[in-house]
Order: C-alpha cells, then structure tokens, then sequence
C-alpha cells in the first residue's frame, strides 16, 4: 500500500510539472513557433527560386543582348555555360517585332541548350522604352502615366546606346495598383512561355525626376508603390527579380546587380555590406579601367575585388556594354580564370594595413590592395610571385 501511495503521489508530481511546463510555453509569444515555421517555409521557398550555385570554380553570370538577331552556335556554346543569363532591352533591335517576344525567343535558345540555366527577363520599372508591347498598351491609358506637381506628364530619357524618343519615355505611376498589376504582368507572362524563369528590373530604386518635381504626397505613394511592385513581382515568378542598383530596406526581393562594380576598396565595402543582407548579387564590371585591367581585357584586379567580398549566391559578370556584334564580344569571352579550382572561402576577407587576404578550400588564395586597386590570385596547384601570403584560416566559410 505505501508503495502504490509514493507512486500516485510521484504520478501527481510529474502532472503538476507538466502542466507548468505547458502554461509556460503557452505563455511564450506566440510568434515565435509561426515565425520560425515561415522562416522554414522563405528558405524552402527561396531554394526553388535561386540558380546554380557553385564554389567549385569562379561563379559568373551573363547579361547580353544581340541587336542583329538570334544568337548563333558559337555563341550559344559559350552561354550555355552560365548559370544565369539576362537578356537585355536591345534584342534584335534592328529588326521589327516587339522585345517581348524577341527576349522570349532568346531565351528559348539558351534553354533548350541547357535547361538548369536561369533565364532572365529585363525590362525598365521607369522608362516605358518604346520597342516593348508594353508600350504600346501603355499609350491607350493615359491614366497611367505619372505625372509632376505641375500636372504635366513626367519624360525622362534612358541609356543613350538604345534607341528613344528625343523628349524622352513615359513613367509608369506606380502610386495606383492597376498600374502596378500592368507592369508586373509583362514578365509575368513571359514567365509562362516555359522559356524564362525570373525578372531583370532596371532603375528600381528611382524615385526622384530631374526638372519633373512630384509633390510630396505623390513622391510618397509613388516610392513605396515601386517598392511594393517590386515585392509583388518576386512572389509571382519562379525565379529571382533582380532589382538593379537598390536594396530595399523590407521588401522582399532575393537579387540585386551592383552595375558599376570596380576594384576598389569602397565597392569591395559596398559589396560585402549588400552580401550581409542575403541578397543574391550580380556583381558588374568592366565600366572603369582598372590599372591593367584595361576594362574586360584583362579581369584579375576586379575579379580579386569580387572574391574578396563575394558570399553565397554571388556572381561575377565583366563587360563595357550589353551588346554583343563583331566589335563588342566582351559577353562572349570565356575568360581562364573560369576554368580555375576555388572552393569555398575558409573565411571572411582579412584587411591587413591595406591588403584584404582571402583563402578557399581548394588552395587559391586572392589579396587585394585597396590602396592601389591592384589585386593578384594565386590559383590552386600554381605558384604567383610577389605575394606574401599569410597563414590560412583553419575554420570553413
């Protein structure tokens, strides 16, 4: 009897303190158990979204467009081997159709050729540029153009080395959420051919218009509009929207190009603040000439730069345009240092006075002086004079 008494009594104990336990975590902030479910839920839902990503060697990227036509075999041979390719406004531009279609068809290329590669879609979230259907829509609403504090029609005008009207493109009002719904709908579609997978969107954090002042409730409605469109683009498409030139602070949009990439110290700063914030990053170079570099001709001191500040999901892509003909071929150059063994970084960069040092997992280890600008690699299985290497880090990235 006394034994069954300690047993019942033990029994009431164990419940008591269960009970506790219980109320506690049902006191618990009940966001915490949701929050950490939809993190689980983003990152499932990110992975199907992102491209090929491999350390294995450098991780590079494409952005191009043919003015003369459809890409041939020899340049098909070359994209095939990028995990990402965007193609741009001017494709095919010397001949008659819509952009939509002719990025379609390109796209359709690239992917029969290869179909693990991610396909991007580009088009303006400012400029209306008049080769797109979308322009042509956009004529027959003029309730849709944004308009300055004066009530006149806001025109600005776009990269010089594409075709536009002298007194510049319509903008689309992004403050009305049918507008908004109308511009996303353009890639949105293209998605759907089967042919392209994600979104290019240029100008993306432009709020203000040179000599086209909005008054300050419309610049408002107008920014938060564009962030908002932004936003709702990624969530509709497979793939990633690549928001060029802008990291918005609270809306969700995996990928960013910083478009004038260089080697230096303050884009290797710029580059390693936006890799902290998750984005995938497209990183561009080949505007500056950078000491030897002679712009693409020769990419060890920007591409240094670049693997001194990459993280997971970063690319590296070097042109002085985005047309590809005769004279321009820096899009279909497959550069040596692609085919080069790198692996994973062991650690972040380490600044030693003014050199960054970095180590990868298969032996190659890059510096770069952010004094100079002059960046060297010493691959793996090679020996580079005139670097003195410090000892590696034992701790994988």
């Amino acid at each position: 009897g006394r034994f069954l008494r300690e047993m019942a009594s033990l029994v009431k104990t164990a419940l008591v303190l269960l009970a506790l336990v219980l109320v506690n975590v049902s006191a618990l902030p009940t966001h915490t158990h949701h929050h950490r479910q939809r993190e689980r839920k983003i990152a499932h839902f990110e992975a199907s979204k992102l491209p090929l990503f491999s350390w294995d060697k450098v991780p590079v990227y494409n952005h191009l467009c043919n003015k003369s036509g459809l890409f041939t075999d020899e340049a098909l041979d070359v994209l095939q081997r990028f995990p990402m390719v965007t193609i741009e406004k001017g494709q095919e531009s010397n001949l008659p159709g819509y952009a939509e279609d002719k990025i379609v068809a390109a796209c359709k290329q690239i992917k029969t050729r290869n179909s693990s590669i991610q396909t991007i879609f580009y088009y303006n979230s400012v400029l209306d540029w008049n080769q797109y259907r979308l322009h042509e829509e956009l004529l027959q609403h003029p309730s849709y153009w944004l308009k300055n504090s004066s009530g006149m029609t806001v025109r600005i005008p776009g990269d010089h080395t594409f075709k536009q009207p002298k007194d510049g493109m319509l903008v689309f009002d992004f403050s009305q959420k049918v507008v908004r719904d109308f511009w996303a709908s353009d890639c949105i579609n293209a998605t759907k051919t089967g042919f392209v997978d994600g979104c290019f969107a240029d100008r993306a954090g432009e709020e203000n218009f040179k000599h086209n002042t909005l008054s300050p409730d419309m610049a408002k409605a107008y920014a938060a509009g564009h962030d908002q469109v932004l936003q709702e683009l990624q969530d509709a498409v497979p793939g990633v929207v690549i928001s060029n030139n802008y990291q918005p602070e609270g809306v969700h949009v995996l990928a960013t190009m910083l478009e004038g990439f260089s080697a230096s110290g303050e884009a290797i700063s710029s580059m390693m603040e936006v890799v902290k914030k998750g984005y995938l990053v497209q990183a561009h170079a080949g505007y500056a000439q950078n000491g030897k570099d002679n712009h693409c001709e020769n990419i060890e001191n920007s591409l240094s730069a670049f693997l001194i500040a990459a993280g997971n999901y970063s690319y590296y892509g070097c042109s002085r345009g985005w047309f590809v003909d005769e004279e321009h071929r820096d899009w279909l150059v497959w550069h040596p240092e692609y085919d080069k063994p790198l692996g994973a970084p062991l650690a972040d960069a380490e600044l030693h006075g003014d050199v960054y040092e970095r180590h990868f997992a298969k032996g190659t280890v890059v510096q770069f002086n952010k004094k100079t600008g002059v960046g060297m690699i010493q691959w793996a299985g090679e020996r580079r004079g005139g670097m003195r290497i410090r000892k590696k880090p034992q701790h994988m990235f």
